[in-house]
Protein backbone atom coordinates (compact mmCIF):
# COMPACT_ATOMS: atom_id res chain seq x y z
CA UNK A 1 0.00 0.00 0.00
CA UNK A 2 1.37 3.21 -0.57
CA UNK A 3 1.70 6.43 1.59
CA UNK A 4 0.92 8.84 -1.12
CA UNK A 5 -1.81 10.95 -0.58
CA UNK A 6 -4.71 11.29 -3.36
CA UNK A 7 -7.03 14.18 -3.06
CA UNK A 8 -10.84 12.85 -4.07
CA UNK A 9 -13.77 15.18 -4.69
CA UNK A 10 -16.94 13.20 -2.94
CA UNK A 11 -19.96 13.99 -5.07
CA UNK A 12 -22.44 16.51 -2.84
CA UNK A 13 -26.31 16.39 -3.11
CA UNK A 14 -27.11 19.42 -5.19
CA UNK A 15 -27.30 22.92 -3.16
CA UNK A 16 -24.60 21.33 -0.66
CA UNK A 17 -21.31 22.71 0.23
CA UNK A 18 -18.54 19.88 -0.47
CA UNK A 19 -16.25 20.03 3.03
CA UNK A 20 -13.17 18.96 0.72
CA UNK A 21 -11.82 22.60 -0.22
CA UNK A 22 -8.88 22.93 -2.73
CA UNK A 23 -6.95 26.23 -2.94
CA UNK A 24 -3.92 26.84 -5.64
CA UNK A 25 -1.84 29.70 -4.45
CA UNK A 26 1.60 31.05 -5.36
CA UNK A 27 4.34 32.41 -2.73
CA UNK A 28 7.14 35.02 -3.12
CA UNK A 29 10.48 34.62 -1.63
CA UNK A 30 12.17 37.79 -1.77
CA UNK A 31 15.67 37.76 -0.15
CA UNK A 32 17.56 40.59 0.73
CA UNK A 33 20.99 39.16 1.62
CA UNK A 34 20.25 36.23 4.07
CA UNK A 35 17.04 38.34 4.79
CA UNK A 36 13.71 36.96 3.40
CA UNK A 37 10.60 39.61 3.52
CA UNK A 38 7.68 39.01 4.91
CA UNK A 39 3.87 41.14 4.94
CA UNK A 40 2.14 41.69 8.42
CA UNK A 41 -1.53 40.94 7.29
CA UNK A 42 -4.85 42.95 8.00
CA UNK A 43 -7.13 40.84 6.40
CA UNK A 44 -8.42 38.34 6.18
CA UNK A 45 -9.27 37.94 9.36
CA UNK A 46 -7.92 34.33 9.83
CA UNK A 47 -4.48 35.57 8.96
CA UNK A 48 -4.69 39.18 11.06
CA UNK A 49 -1.49 40.21 12.58
CA UNK A 50 0.65 37.73 11.29
CA UNK A 51 3.60 37.86 9.51
CA UNK A 52 3.37 35.57 5.71
CA UNK A 53 5.16 35.39 2.62
CA UNK A 54 3.86 37.61 -0.28
CA UNK A 55 1.03 35.48 -1.40
CA UNK A 56 -2.26 34.70 -2.68
CA UNK A 57 -4.86 32.28 -3.78
CA UNK A 58 -4.55 32.45 -7.84
CA UNK A 59 -8.04 33.33 -10.01
CA UNK A 60 -9.83 30.62 -11.85
CA UNK A 61 -7.65 30.17 -14.81
CA UNK A 62 -4.71 32.75 -13.92
CA UNK A 63 -1.30 30.66 -14.50
CA UNK A 64 0.69 30.73 -11.12
CA UNK A 65 3.32 33.10 -12.29
CA UNK A 66 0.97 35.51 -13.83
CA UNK A 67 -0.94 35.27 -10.37
CA UNK A 68 2.78 35.73 -8.25
CA UNK A 69 3.34 38.85 -10.54
CA UNK A 70 0.34 40.29 -9.65
CA UNK A 71 0.20 39.34 -6.06
CA UNK A 72 4.15 41.31 -5.80
CA UNK A 73 2.05 44.46 -7.65
CA UNK A 74 -1.27 44.69 -5.21
CA UNK A 75 0.58 43.21 -1.98
CA UNK A 76 4.18 45.19 -2.15
CA UNK A 77 3.54 47.97 -4.84
CA UNK A 78 7.02 46.65 -6.51
CA UNK A 79 7.39 45.57 -10.14
CA UNK A 80 8.51 41.60 -9.49
CA UNK A 81 11.94 40.87 -11.63
CA UNK A 82 13.77 37.63 -12.07
CA UNK A 83 10.62 35.48 -11.44
CA UNK A 84 12.01 31.77 -11.40
CA UNK A 85 9.69 28.89 -9.76
CA UNK A 86 11.81 27.01 -7.14
CA UNK A 87 9.26 24.68 -5.76
CA UNK A 88 5.48 23.18 -6.03
CA UNK A 89 4.36 22.22 -2.47
CA UNK A 90 1.24 20.44 -1.87
CA UNK A 91 -0.75 19.79 1.63
CA UNK A 92 -3.93 18.74 3.38
CA UNK A 93 -6.68 16.29 3.48
CA UNK A 94 -9.84 17.59 3.14
CA UNK A 95 -8.57 20.95 2.76
CA UNK A 96 -5.89 20.53 0.25
CA UNK A 97 -3.26 23.66 -0.85
CA UNK A 98 -1.30 23.71 -4.19
CA UNK A 99 1.72 26.00 -3.31
CA UNK A 100 3.54 27.54 -6.29
CA UNK A 101 6.53 28.95 -5.03
CA UNK A 102 8.52 31.84 -6.54
CA UNK A 103 11.99 33.61 -5.76
CA UNK A 104 11.19 37.03 -7.11
CA UNK A 105 13.63 40.21 -6.98
CA UNK A 106 12.24 43.69 -6.40
CA UNK A 107 14.17 47.08 -6.44
CA UNK A 108 11.98 48.19 -3.75
CA UNK A 109 9.06 48.04 -1.80
CA UNK A 110 6.47 50.37 -2.66
CA UNK A 111 2.71 51.47 -1.62
CA UNK A 112 1.59 47.89 0.25
CA UNK A 113 -2.45 47.09 -0.13
CA UNK A 114 -5.14 48.02 2.21
CA UNK A 115 -4.57 44.00 3.19
CA UNK A 116 -1.01 44.75 4.36
CA UNK A 117 0.08 46.45 7.74
CA UNK A 118 3.57 46.63 6.57
CA UNK A 119 6.21 44.99 4.67
CA UNK A 120 10.00 43.95 6.36
CA UNK A 121 12.91 42.05 5.60
CA UNK A 122 13.81 39.55 8.25
CA UNK A 123 16.59 37.68 8.88
CA UNK A 124 16.14 33.89 8.51
CA UNK A 125 17.15 32.77 11.53
CA UNK A 126 15.33 35.83 13.56
CA UNK A 127 11.72 35.43 12.20
CA UNK A 128 9.25 37.12 14.50
CA UNK A 129 6.96 34.81 16.49
CA UNK A 130 3.90 36.06 14.79
CA UNK A 131 5.01 34.39 11.30
CA UNK A 132 2.22 31.64 10.12
CA UNK A 133 2.82 28.28 10.90
CA UNK A 134 1.80 27.01 7.19
CA UNK A 135 4.29 29.99 6.32
CA UNK A 136 6.74 28.60 8.38
CA UNK A 137 6.24 25.10 6.88
CA UNK A 138 6.82 26.07 3.51
CA UNK A 139 9.77 27.87 4.53
CA UNK A 140 11.29 24.13 5.94
CA UNK A 141 10.08 22.63 3.24
CA UNK A 142 12.49 24.73 0.73
CA UNK A 143 15.43 23.60 2.72
CA UNK A 144 18.74 24.76 1.05
CA UNK A 145 16.81 26.33 -2.09
CA UNK A 146 16.70 29.80 -0.34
Amino acid sequence: MSSTKTARLTPQPQGQQSEEVMHISSFAITKRGSELLLVKRIRPEFSAGKWVFPSAIINFGEHPESGIKRVVKEQLGAEPKNVKLIDIQSYGDKHWDLCFIYEVSIDSIGKVSQDIEKAEYFDRGKLPPEFRSDHAEVLQSLGSKV
